[in-house]
């Protein structure tokens, strides 16, 4: 059965703070998937369920919701088959669970069968606190299931998920992808399975801006890094393509904010990109990007069009009867204000 495989304890796939833990989760006869994001448990439960029936193709999958459980079900569902057949047992909504769950769980934990590998996912909260001390006690292997809210933890995603498919995606590309597609971890998944499939080769930007550049995010930072290098008609012609297109001039305003913060940020600064990064709380490549960008600036001009940005995004919320002018006089004030 998969449970023989080498046991993955705590402090491999199972260690807290390991940004890709679900990626190498192994069957075991409890697993607990611990965390709020979905999207990760969801694929670390297909993760288990597949490395089961590497060895056992006709393992039987039970699934249970800990809710609507009730009493008895879980001891049935462990029960020998008559077949000798391995059991996966998939249960979620944990943090929701009742006392019939929390009793039969807790008396199961403490002689889990054999043959038979439990996965069950707490999103968190207190509820089922003592039956989680419980499962970890009793060596459950422990997979975290948390969001990813920095920008370099969704570009180690993307890179791992082009990785996996035996294909490289170019840093700036990925840059691209994240910024274009947000901070969905499902939408970004699928975002990179999309290229995957229907493209070969490499991934440069080119291929993520074909197939992503009309989303507002990228659209709205494409735009301020044109300006911000003084490419002004590149950032003309991108934001009166996206504005055409129904993009709204509030998040382009606010991404030409970021950028000129960012810039303001490194200007004369001596230190490494990693260093700053750690002080400033920025992702080191939007430390080295800012720093090229600075290159294009004096601290005047910076003073001024950060001025002329909070003027806009001010008139692009409601103190100006046309929002689409004032964003363009603030690109066009920006790319004339950076040295060429």
């Amino acid at each position: 059965m998969a449970t023989g495989r080498a046991n993955p304890s705590r402090g491999a796939a199972g260690k807290t703070g390991a940004p890709h833990a679900w990626r190498s989760a192994e069957p075991a006869p409890l697993v607990l998937l611990q965390g709020p994001e979905d999207y990760i448990a969801s694929r670390a439960f297909d993760r288990v369920r597949s490395r089961v029936r590497e060895d056992q193709p006709e393992a039987e999958t039970i699934a249970f919701e800990a809710t609507s459980y009730q009493r008895g079900e879980l001891l049935l569902a462990a029960s020998p088959s008559l077949f000798a057949e391995g059991k996966i047992i998939e249960v979620r909504s944990l943090a929701a669970m009742n006392e019939e769950f929390l009793e039969d769980m807790m008396a199961y934990s403490a002689a889990p069968a054999d043959d038979v590998v439990v996965v069950m996912h707490h999103s968190g909260g207190n509820r089922g606190k003592k039956l989680l001390d419980t499962l970890k006690s009793a060596g459950a292997v422990v997979v975290e299931c948390q969001p990813l809210k920095k920008d370099s933890e969704k570009l180690d995603f993307v890179a791992q998920e082009f990785k996996n498919a035996k294909r490289r995606i170019h840093s700036d590309a990925a840059r691209a992808l994240v910024a274009a597609v947000g901070s969905d971890l499902q939408e970004l998944a699928a975002a990179c399975t999309q290229l995957i499939q229907d493209t070969t080769g490499e991934i440069e930007q080119d291929t993520v801006d074909r197939y992503f550049g009309g989303r507002v995010e990228a659209t709205g930072f494409k735009v301020a890094d044109a300006a911000l290098t003084g490419r002004g008609a590149l950032a003309l012609s991108t934001l009166r393509h996206a504005l055409a297109t129904g993009t709204d001039p509030v998040p382009i305003v606010a991404a030409l904010a970021m950028k000129l913060r960012q810039v303001a940020k490194v200007a004369g600064q001596r230190k490494s990109s990693g260093q700053l990064a750690r002080e400033l709380g920025m992702a080191p490549w939007q430390v080295q990007q800012a720093q090229e960008q600075a290159q294009y600036w004096t601290p005047d001009e910076l003073v001024r069009c950060l001025r002329l940005v909070a003027e806009a995004d001010a008139q692009v919320k409601g103190a100006s009867r046309d929002p689409e002018y004032a964003v363009e006089r603030a690109v066009t004030g920006i790319a004339l204000a950076a040295r060429r």
